[in-house]
C-alpha cells in the first residue's frame, strides 16, 4: 500500500532540532536544501527551517533570528594532515565504515557493514592486517587494556578476542528495554504523527501573517524585503498543498503506524558508543521513552546494567561517550559542551560554549561531534562540519589546536583516536568512506594565530 500524500511527507520529514536551508518543499518529499541564486549582485535570501520548542519557525538570513558570522582565525595546529586511509571494502557491496577505534598496539579497528558486517583491522600506516566477519550491523566498537574487543548493533552486545574471535553475545539492556516498551512507543509515534500533520496546517496562517507583516511595514518595501516576501510565498504555496493532503488523511492507518514503530524501534536499538575501562563498560543509546539519550553501565559481562545518565541532548542520532578511570566523557553536541560524569553519572564538570568567532568554543549547529581520552587524561575534541581537533586538559581548560583535517562537511559521526604517544590522531570521514591520519608536525607549538 501506498502512502498517502501527506504521510510519505511526515515519514520523509522528521526533525530532530537541526537547521537545513530551504527554498522549496515538495508535497509529495523531502526537499534538498537548496538556494535560489539571485541575478543581482545582492546576496540571495536563504530561508531556514528551525524546530524550536516542538514549534517549525522559517528563518531568513539577514532577520532578527539569524547572525552573520565572522570570519574564524584558524590558529596553526600541533598536527597536520599526512594520509587517508581507505577502509571500505570495493568488493563487498554497502561495507562501509560506520566508526573505528584503536588498540593498545595502535592498530585500527573499522567496524563496518550493515548487517552482517565486518571489522577490518589496520596497521597505523593503514595496511590491512586481517578482517574478521561478524554476524551483526557493527554500530559502535572499543577495546580494553587487555586486547578484548566490544562490539555494539542490532541490540546486541558483542566481546571478541584480540584475534576477532566471538567470546560472548548477549541482549544488549537497552534493547530489552525497547521490547518491553513497545505499546508506550506506539503511543509515541501516534502522537509525532498527529503533531506533524499539525505542523502542517498550523503552518499556513503563520507564514501568511508573516508577509503580511513585512507588506504593512512600509508602502515602498525595499529590495530584500521584496525577497523575503517572495520567498515566504512560495513556502506557503507547498504548505498550502501540504494542508490539503493532511485534510484527507484524519487518522493514520495501522500499516502507517506499525512502519513508524518499525522504524523508531530500529533508531532506539541503535548505540551510538561504547566505551570500555577496567571494570565497566558505558554505553550510549537513545532514551527508551521519549527523546534524547542516555547512558547505561555494565559489568565486563554485560551483567547489572543500570541507567546512569539521562536527558543528555544530541543531533543527526549522535552521543558520544569515552571513558578513563575518573569517569566518562559526553560529547553532547546539541549543547555544544563537554560534560565529565563519575562512574555512577554524577556530573563533575562541564565546560564549553558555542562559538562562532573562534576556536576555543564549539562552531556549527552541533559540536563536539566526538570525543576522545589521551594517557594523561586529556580530551580531545573533533567538529564534523568544521574538521576541527582540539585538545583540551581533563577539567575543561584549553590546550591546543591539533588541527583542521580536510573532510565532508555534514551532521554526522567523526570517530577519533590518539596514539599512545599522542603522535598520531585519526579521525574518520563517513561520507569518503576513510579515515584521515594526522601526525605531529617536528616544531609543533601551542596554537599561534595565522
Amino acid at each position: 500500500m501506498r502512502d498517502s500524500h501527506v504521510t510519505h511527507w511526515m515519514r520523509q520529514t522528521v526533525f530532530f532540532g537541526c537547521c537545513f536551508s530551504l527554498a522549496a518543499i515538495s508535497a509529495g518529499e523531502a526537499a534538498e536544501p537548496k538556494t535560489k541564486v539571485s541575478d543581482s549582485k545582492e546576496k540571495p535570501v536563504q530561508v531556514r527551517i528551525q524546530v524550536q520548542n516542538g514549534q517549525v519557525v522559517p528563518l531568513i538570513s539577514g532577520g532578527a533570528p539569524l547572525k552573520k558570522t565572522e570570519s574564524v582565525k584558524v590558529p596553526e595546529g600541533t598536527h597536520e594532515q599526512i594520509a587517508v586511509i581507505e577502509v571500505g571494502s570495493k568488493r563487498i557491496l554497502g561495507m562501509r565504515i560506520n566508526t573505528f577505534c584503536m588498540d593498545q598496539a595502535g592498530n585500527l579497528l573499522a567496524a563496518c557493514g550493515s548487517g552482517p558486517g565486518q571489522i577490518r583491522v589496520f596497521n597505523p600506516d593503514g595496511q590491512l592486517l586481517d578482517t574478521w566477519n561478524i554476524r551483526i550491523a557493527p554500530d559502535a566498537i572499543n577495546v580494553d587494556q587487555d586486547g578484548t574487543i566490544y562490539v555494539a548493533g542490532s541490540g546486541k552486545l558483542l566481546k571478541l578476542d584480540n584475534k576477532g574471535k566471538v567470546l560472548m553475545t548477549k541482549e544488549a539492556p537497552h534493547a530489552k528495554a525497547v521490547k518491553e516498551n513497545n505499546v508506550k512507543l506506539r503511543e509515541q509515534v501516534v502522537q509525532q504523527m498527529k503533531a506533524r500533520s499539525s505542523t502542517v496546517v498550523n503552518m499556513v496562517p503563520r507564514l501568511e501573517k508573516m508577509i503580511q507583516q513585512i507588506k504593512d511595514k512600509s508602502k515602498t518595501p525595499t529590495e530584500q524585503d521584496k525577497k523575503r516576501i517572495l520567498s515566504y510565498e512560495r513556502i506557503l504555496e507547498q504548505y498550502k498543498k501540504m494542508e490539503q493532503a493532511a485534510k484527507k488523511v484524519k487518522e493514520p492507518t495501522d500499516q502507517e503506524i506499525d512502519a513508524q514503530v518499525a522504524a523508531m524501534s530500529k533508531r532506539k536499538l541503535r548505540v551510538s558508543s561504547i566505551s570500555v575501562n577496567e571494570n565497566e563498560i558505558f554505553i550510549a543509546c537513545s532514551a527508551i521513552k521519549g527523546y534524547g539519550y542516555e547512558v547505561w553501565r555494565t559489568d565486563k559481562n554485560f551483567d547489572n546494567p543500570t541507567v546512569i545518565v539521562k536527558g543528555l541532548r544530541g543531533c543527526c542520532g549522535q552521543m558520544d561517550v569515552q571513558c578513563n578511570d575518573d569517569g566518562i566523557f559526553v560529547a553532547e553536541n546539541s549543547r555544544h559542551r563537554v560534560n565529565h560524569y563519575d562512574r555512577n553519572g554524577k556530573l563533575i564538570k562541564h565546560w564549553g560554549k558555542r562559538d562562532r568567532n573562534g576556536v576555543e568554543g564549539f562552531g556549527s549547529c552541533c559540536n563536539p561531534m566526538n570525543v576522545a581520552v589521551g594517557r594523561a587524561g586529556e580530551v580531545y575534541t573533533a567538529e564534523s562540519n568544521l574538521g576541527y581537533i582540539k585538545r583540551y586538559s581533563a577539567d575543561g581548560k584549553y590546550l591546543d589546536f591539533v588541527g583542521k583535517v580536510k573532510l565532508v562537511p555534514g551532521c554526522k559521526n567523526v570517530s577519533i583516536m590518539v596514539s599512545p604517544d599522542g603522535d598520531r590522531v585519526y579521525m574518520m570521514d563517513l561520507t569518503r568512506n576513510h579515515i584521515i591520519v594526522m601526525a605531529r608536525k617536528p616544531t609543533a607549538t601551542a596554537s599561534t594565530s595565522k
